[in-house]
């Protein structure tokens, strides 16, 4: 990996929308958009919509918080998915209504209060029951199915939307869940964590929706709208202790920049996400909707109201220099490197041997350099016990890692967030392994000293599947002068099969586009699973499905690569040269990275036994 001359980095909201008509407005004044009530998306604030409950007991559907937010699930008591469920929600009442949840139901079934009521008592649940005959919260929540979890924090922001957990649905019945959906969120509210899923499909019996909104109607001011936005897509980097330049944490800040934000978002300069939109659902997508971007210009031309400050979202929780949390472990490159104001520094090597007792499970992981704003990017590679990285410690015959194809552990680069793995699922850090740092410095007209660190987030509980990372690479590709649109593939087999969780995509400055496509076993068929049209080495960032991608035995992942090594490619360091495979600046790369769960390799079956015959049976 490496870094061309300048970082675009402003603010991470979308582009994609350019050229959307703008509403009237009036200076100084909330501006109305066309009318609709926020609450359909994790990060929106949710409907003004009042409740009555089956004890006549009113609310709003913010009032229904508890002193950490609250769960509202969608029920039908006819629903063979909800009765299913039903037991396990009762059972998360028990666990998080102690910890300041309020649970709440909206019961679709076409019957009484009193039945309603009995439904409940039924399956022991205890949380309020409002009978939803009229469907204003299914409108108002856009719920799609029975048995649809909503998790609402106490200033009002949807947190998660989606499935109970994997284990239900109309055409499955598993043994046991392997995805704790509902649970894992609200833990990982509790704590403060980002949460890995935050929209799933929950595949219950489908519920009709009309296409109109129960609720008030809401003029979009900062604290009811502008506010959520900035925190889902710009504060991971754009705030004090942040690693990007104008922190965005408050209303003032924002508002002195708004026209910075009109500009990076209507020139397509923002954000760091490159997929195309037809092409994948991607947990991790932080482009913005129509809607969104919509919002946030009209706010910015109408004199950026504020509104009103209970409103307000919760303010996000940042342990200072990590955004998962406080580490369980930090681990630190060895060396202490000085980056000069000005020149090319070639790739820097840290070895650091860990000293943990046992092996450990990775769940979540951040590497932080301290020169933030001269790091282009840092790789960190494992390698297993037994094996010496540190080539100046490496006896003659000793096996020696293989740079970018072997090993890789975790990575930070413009526009990649920190890893975060699903409940259950996690990363094996084994006993005594070495971290290899490779780390790229970009001088930028200051003197800076820096010591990269990585810190971990453990499993409290057995992991149930390991996560492994594996890559379709080209090693041979041979980039002619002066061309572009010069192509190259690479495949790899996935004999045993698996369950995909992310991509990431790696070429240099001269990468123009890249392309997963997966190809069933018999090569029949194949589906592109990813398409990044126009790659841009600035930012760079790893895709992460919305629901894991399960690959049959025997497919295969082929990536294609195109590069552009001609003058019309303004990152190109020198288009007179034909560029090959390698680390630095001036070489390329072609490596498709991928995350996965491997499915078990399959048990042989016993060999086959002959009886011996029986003395006078024929032969």
């Amino acid at each position: 990996m490496s870094l061309p001359a300048t970082r675009l980095s402003l603010l991470a909201i979308s582009s994609l929308a350019l050229g959307l008509p703008l509403l009237a407005q009036q200076a100084g004044h909330a501006v109305k958009a066309p009318y609709y009530s926020f609450g359909f998306m994790p990060g929106e604030r949710i409907a003004d919509v009042t409740i009555t409950d089956i004890n006549g007991k009113k609310s709003t559907l913010a009032g229904l918080a508890g002193s950490m937010g609250a769960v509202l699930v969608i029920r039908d008591a006819e629903c063979p998915v909800t009765q299913r469920y039903s037991p396990r929600l009762a059972e998360l009442e028990k666990e998080f209504t102690p910890k300041g949840y309020n649970f709440a139901y909206v019961d679709v079934t076409p019957h009484s209060k009193a039945e309603a009521k009995a439904d409940a008592e039924k399956y022991g649940l205890t949380g309020r029951t409002i009978l939803d005959d009229d469907r204003k919260l299914v409108n108002a929540l856009r719920a799609s199915s029975a048995a649809e979890a909503f998790v609402i924090d106490a200033r009002g922001t949807l947190r998660y939307r989606g499935a109970i957990d994997d284990q239900y649905g109309i055409d499955f019945h598993r043994e046991a869940p392997t995805l704790n959906y509902l649970r894992e969120s609200l833990g990982r509210v509790t704590a403060g964590r980002e949460i890995v899923n935050r929209q799933t499909d929950a595949p219950g019996c489908v519920l009709p929706t009309e296409m109109k909104v129960a609720g008030t109607a809401r003029a979009v001011t900062y604290h009811n709208r502008i506010s959520r936005l900035i925190q889902e897509n710009c504060q991971s980097c754009h705030r004090a202790e942040g690693n990007a330049p104008m922190p965005l944490d408050t209303y003032r800040q924002v508002s002195d920049r708004r026209a910075t934000i009109e500009f990076m978002t209507k020139s397509g300069r923002m954000p760091p996400w490159f997929a195309h939109r037809k092409v994948g659902v991607w947990a991790n997508d932080r482009s913005l909707s129509p809607r969104d971007l919509d919002d946030l210009i009209t706010w910015a031309h109408s004199g950026a109201p504020q509104g009103n400050a209970k409103d307000a979202p919760l303010p996000r929780k940042f342990v200072k220099g990590w955004n998962i949390g406080t580490p369980d472990a930090i681990v630190a490159a060895s060396d202490t490197f000085k980056v000069p104001a000005q020149g090319v520094v070639e790739y820097k090597y840290s070895y650091t041997k860990t000293n943990f007792d046992e092996d450990k499970w990775v769940t979540a992981m951040e590497i932080r350099p301290e020169a933030v704003k001269a790091v282009h990017h840092v790789i960190v590679f494992i390698e297993e016990p037994g094996r010496e990285p540190d080539q100046r410690k490496r006896k003659p015959g000793d096996p020696a890692p293989q740079g970018g194809l072997a090993g890789f552990f975790a990575a930070t680069a413009p526009g990649t967030p920190a890893m975060l793995f699903p409940e259950g699922t996690a990363k094996k850090l084994p006993k005594g392994a070495w971290l290899k740092f490779q780390i790229h410095y970009t001088p930028n007209g200051t003197e800076y000293t820096d010591n990269t660190k990585i810190g971990f987030i453990f499993t409290d509980k057995p992991a149930t599947q390991e996560v492994q990372t594996r890559s379709a690479a080209n090693t041979k590709i041979e980039i002619k002068p002066y061309e572009k649109d010069q192509t190259f593939t690479a495949e790899v087999t996935l004999r045993n099969g698996g369950t995909l969780l992310n991509l990431f995509p790696h070429m240099h400055t001269r990468g123009q586009a890249f392309r997963y496509d997966l190809i069933g076993p018999t090569g029949a068929d194949t589906t592109t699973i990813l398409d990044v049209p126009a790659y841009n080495f600035n930012w760079q960032t790893y895709y992460a499905f919305r629901k894991p991608l399960d690959v049959p035995s025997g497919a295969k992942i082929r990536v294609t690569a195109k590069y552009d090594n001609s003058k019309d490619n303004p990152f190109n360091p020198d288009p007179s040269k034909t560029v090959r495979f390698g680390e630095q600046t001036f070489e390329e790369m072609m490596i498709g990275y991928f995350d996965y769960l491997p499915n078990p390799a399959p048990t042989p079956a016993p060999a086959a036994t002959v009886a011996p015959a029986k003395s006078g049976s024929p032969k």
